[in-house]
């Protein structure tokens, strides 16, 4: 329909289309002061052929997110815009018992932040965003939450390496997040370490935050995909034995030949 996707909110987007409320997506949106409606707009504006008013889809109301655009809802309450939170730059607490251990060691990051550790950690993080997703009053589809866990992960991640190379500490992302994941706790602790000697710069916990991404990115699609085939084989076991228990009423001259797809539609009709 003439717009433009992109997989993640930076300063060229306009918009965040959101199925619902209070997922790390919409909440870095709404600090972003962005503007945020409900698919349903999408939906609309297909149907209608047409771009459709958003006030009636606002899920918040953020930056205009057109020229000469103001919100009917602004305008008919009177109040002026609101004014997006601005986050503090803040010295983080170095935990002494943390210092005291690590300081004796010449490299106390090198076992911790290896590949094995933090697939680890990824797998771990996505069962405990899953479990946070799912304990909220407002929860996602059963077929959505780990995609929607593992790109809070990612995002959350992300801030920490926008963070870093904006000069900025990591702690004030893990006060922003209300489920962190535990490789930015673990930078943030090591960011901690700031003043003991040898203790990594900024520039260095940037480049190990940007590849411990590209770690996580490959574990979390790797879970994703091992789910998605467990799924695939247990409904091709379910056409299997739908196939095999009805074969023996046919006659072999009566054989259809299908394709692939035209088997998956016959198969979703019989089993609805």
């Amino acid at each position: 329909m003439g717009a433009n996707y992109q997989a993640d909110w930076n300063s060229n987007c306009t918009l965040l289309v959101c199925a619902f409320p209070n997922t790390p997506k919409f909440r870095q949106v709404e600090a972003d002061c962005g503007t945020i409606v409900s698919k349903e707009w999408i939906l609309e504006c297909y149907n209608q052929k047409k771009l459709v008013d958003i006030d009636s889809y606002l899920m918040h109301a953020g930056k205009p997110w057109r020229k000469g655009y103001i919100s009917h809802k602004t305008s008919q309450e009177g109040s002026p815009p609101r004014k997006c939170p601005k986050v503090e730059k803040q010295s983080p607490s170095r935990p002494a018992s943390f210092t005291s251990s690590k300081s004796k060691a010449s490299n106390p990051s090198k076992e911790k932040f290896s590949p094995s550790e933090l697939k680890k950690w990824a797998a771990d993080d996505l069962k405990k965003t899953i479990s946070w997703l799912e304990s909220q009053e407002e929860k996602p589809e059963q077929s959505e939450i780990k995609q929607i866990a593992a790109e809070g992960i990612l995002t959350c991640l992300q801030d920490a390496i926008d963070s870093l190379e904006q000069n900025q500490d990591i702690q004030q992302i893990t006060e922003q997040w209300q489920c962190v994941p535990r490789v930015v706790e673990e930078l943030a602790k090591l960011e901690g370490t700031k003043k003991v000697p040898a203790s990594p710069s900024k520039k260095d916990l940037c480049k190990r935050a940007k590849a411990c991404k590209k770690i996580y990115e490959e574990e979390l699609g790797k879970l994703d995909n091992e789910t998605r085939e467990k799924t695939t084989q247990r409904a091709k076991d379910g056409r299997n034995k739908a196939t095999s228990s009805d074969a023996a009423g046919y006659d072999s001259e009566e054989t259809i030949e299908m394709t692939e797809e035209e088997i998956d539609l016959a198969y979703k009709s019989i089993t609805s």
